[in-house]
């Protein structure tokens, strides 16, 4: 894997630390979907998003268990996200077509 890809992994795994063990493990993923694009190549469909980037079917199920019925909440993943943001020196701020 490039070091880009680690740097990713890294930072999708401190914005999910906070939540519950497998739950975890199953927005990891979908985090994962929503940066590659695949969601937006299986126009917003979930579970073909997931199969797209090569689960295994079971896992494609324990992602969406994840996300339907898993102990997490949006403002939670937001704040892990935005400390992270604050943390980290070396993000910028990006901004394209006012």
């Amino acid at each position: 894997m490039s070091s880009l890809l680690y740097r990713i992994k890294s930072v999708l795994s401190r914005v999910v630390d906070g939540v519950p063990l497998g739950t975890n493990l199953g927005l990891f993923p979908l985090l994962w979907m929503l940066l590659s694009g695949r969601l937006l190549q299986s126009r917003g469909a979930v579970i073909p998003g997931l199969a797209a980037l090569g689960l295994a079917a079971d896992a494609v199920r324990r992602c969406w268990a994840a996300l339907a019925y898993g102990k997490w909440q949006a403002p939670q993943l937001l704040r892990a996200w935005e400390q992270l943001l604050r943390a980290e020196a070396s993000l910028q701020a990006q901004q394209y077509g006012h």
